[in-house]
């Protein structure tokens, strides 16, 4: 053959060491590698192997990840077609994850890049070279993984023999020789620390407080000699400094604590004072919002297969929203769910606290449902009044005393698409309002449950669905669903009337003076051109609840006021 027509193949050697040991070493195996590779493409001259001057080492990065610089730029270079074949020592240098290898081979293969490893023969073209490297990769990536394996197992023995595994050193301790050494200044603020968070029981006035005094966190310097620290502690950093057993002498593995090497800075009683008032400061945040906003009927509320329904809630802004959630779509069972999988907390609330009241305050029905007769003319009169006076006081009553009549009174809340039914106990009315226990002497008149069966229908609000009682009351507007409607009315008759006068021309040139859309201000134009009979609702505040923004904007309004009025009054 003619050396002239032999195809010249432009060969990229690619090396890797996963870690930084050894690389300042004048023959380091990132040379090792690529000697080999060089000594196989010289081998090759005949096909027209040639190697290129480019290097592409990685020292000291994991086979695990591609986010390598020298990788990188083989990428770029075979993307711009400087490479023809890609040659390594081992398959696991180019990577040990068999995703990313594969990933790569394709990339390869895109651009009719060969791959070759000197110690592995095979061809990437062929199906049995591609099985070759899968094979010799999953074996990789076992390695990799079993070492890993190994590595944890390693640390979890160390940390129970109280060994100091390494990575950010706590303020009040040094390293020396590996292991932890106190540092007497900066242990003597770390303690501060602990006693005036006992004084002030806020970790923001902590931080006041360290502010003030100055304090600094830890100075360090990185691998890289990068100074890291010597900065005004965060509010994390604190609470990561107060629950930090390490201050104690001890070492935490997997939620367990054990003896340490090291010297604690403090006695074991201040640090254990901290731990509860943590604690207590945890407990006392939930249980504030809980009570800004709490689910009543949590426990004691069932959709209609049976499926509890938990407390749920979002936020938007600074405002909270409640739900009750079917436990079958929160456990990913939708096929087992019932007919309602999610209710707004407030309504189905309201719809048990209404009837709940009713009947204590309706002496027949109260007496119907606890009573055949057996009881005394001295009972009924206690029953009725005592149960009249937990009704008129609901309203006044504390959060808790509320959650605590509720769940002795109600046994169980079922709800549906089409009526909420309340299985209340009569034993435990007559127990609260009588002021002593007649479930023995009247076992056959109050074992059985009161139920109350509500009809209901589930309603299209605006952008929600609410609980609907039939025949009951609509649902209040939202005052602030009012006032938008109100705001936006008025902004509609000004900009009308500016465009009528010729202080406007435009709907443009409005949207551009307010700076908003010229969308916006047609959406908003049209209230102008409402009938005055829903100007006067929208006014007063006297549309039905379920007339908001929202839905204005997405009505096909007419401008025949008959027409309007039909679509929104009866709404």
């Amino acid at each position: 053959m003619n050396r002239s027509s032999i195809q010249h193949k432009r060969c990229a050697i690619y090396t890797r060491k996963s870690s930084e040991e050894g690389l300042e070493q004048s023959f380091n195996s990132l040379h090792a590698q690529r000697e080999a590779c060089e000594a196989y493409i010289r081998s090759q001259a005949a096909e027209g192997w040639v190697l290129m001057d480019t290097v592409y080492d990685d020292g000291g990065f994991s086979g695990g990840t591609i986010d390598r610089p020298a990788l990188k730029q083989l990428l770029r270079d075979i993307d711009n077609g400087l490479v023809d074949l890609v040659m390594v020592y081992k398959v696991d240098r180019l990577s040990r994850s068999l995703a990313d290898f594969v990933r790569l081979i394709e990339q390869f293969d895109q651009q009719n890049i060969s791959f070759v490893s000197v110690t592995q023969q095979f061809n990437t073209a062929s199906s049995m070279g591609r099985l070759t490297l899968n094979v010799l990769l999953s074996f990789a990536q076992f390695e990799r993984e079993v070492t890993s394996e190994r590595i944890r197992d390693k640390i979890a023995a160390s940390k129970k023999k109280g060994l100091w595994m390494g990575g950010a050193v706590p303020l009040g301790y040094d390293v020396v020789n590996k292991q932890l050494v106190v540092n007497d200044l900066e242990a003597q603020q770390v303690r501060q620390l602990f006693e005036q968070y006992l004084g002030f029981g806020s970790v923001k006035k902590l931080k006041s407080w360290a502010d003030h005094q100055g304090m600094l966190s830890k100075r360090r310097t990185t691998q890289k000699q990068r100074q890291m620290g010597g900065c005004a502690i965060s509010r994390g950093a604190l609470y990561t400094i107060l629950k930090n057993p390490t201050y104690i002498g001890k070492v935490a593995h997997q939620n367990e604590l054990f003896d340490g090497q090291h010297q604690g800075i403090m006695e074991t009683v201040l640090w254990q004072e901290v731990q509860a008032k943590l604690s207590q400061n945890r407990q006392q945040q939930q249980l504030k919002t809980h009570c800004q906003s709490p689910s009543l009927l949590a426990g004691i509320l069932f959709d209609d297969l049976g499926n509890p329904m938990s407390p749920s809630h979002s936020k938007k802004g600074k405002k909270r929203y409640r739900y009750y959630v079917s436990q079958a779509l929160l456990q990913f069972r939708e096929q087992d769910a019932g007919s309602v999988t999610r209710l707004g907390g407030k309504d189905i609330e309201d719809i048990v606290i209404t009837q709940l009241k009713a009947l204590l305050s309706n002496p027949n029905q109260l007496l119907n449902g606890v009573n055949n007769g057996t009881l005394s003319a001295t009972d009924h009169q206690a029953l009725t009044k005592n149960a009249g006076a937990i009704a008129k006081k609901w309203d006044h009553q504390s959060t808790e005393k509320q959650i605590t009549y509720l769940k002795n009174f109600i046994q169980r809340i079922t709800v549906s698409r089409h009526q909420v039914v309340i299985n209340l106990s009569g034993a435990e009315i007559l127990t609260h309002c009588l002021g002593r226990n007649l479930l023995g002497q009247h076992q056959s008149n109050v074992s059985n449950p009161i139920k109350l069966a509500i009809p209901v229908h589930l309603k299209r609000c605006g952008i929600e669905t609410r609980l609907i009682m039939v025949n009951g009351p609509a649902p209040k507007t939202h005052s602030s669903s009012v006032k938008a409607l109100q705001t936006a009315l008025l902004k509609a008759l000004t900009w009308n009337q500016e465009l009528i006068t010729g202080k406007a021309l435009s709907a443009s040139e409005i949207a551009k003076r307010e700076k908003v859309t010229s969308r916006y201000v047609t959406h908003i134009l049209k209230l102008a051109f409402l009938s005055p009979a829903i100007i006067k609702s929208i006014i007063q505040g006297s549309l039905p609840a379920s007339f908001n923004m929202e839905v204005f904007k997405k009505m096909d309004l007419k401008y025949f006021w008959d027409d309007q009025e039909d679509k929104l009054l009866v709404w």
